[in-house]
């Protein structure tokens, strides 16, 4: 199933992007495949947001309850550690 995943902090003709997902795996793994789709560093913290709240890496795709044709799950990749 393709969802659609929007990577803040970046221009719009690259934030939004279609991408086949597993809805068995859970968030955790799936986080791995957005990372290559969008090139990110592997140092940087990736946390998907659906509805406001952030979705936690053990809980499975298939129980969040997506609409695939309507709903955008944000992606925010952050440095982590350091000042």
């Amino acid at each position: 199933m393709k969802l659609r995943f929007r990577l803040t902090g970046v221009p719009p003709d690259q934030a939004i992007k279609l991408i086949e997902v597993d809805q068995s795996k859970t968030v955790g793994e799936i986080k791995k495949v957005v990372q290559k789709e969008y090139k990110l560093n592997p140092i940087l913290a990736i946390q998907f947001i659906f509805k406001g709240k952030v979705l936690a890496d053990d809980i499975k795709f298939s129980k969040i309850g997506l609409n695939p044709k309507a709903d955008i799950i944000t992606v925010m990749a952050t440095q982590a550690g350091g000042n």
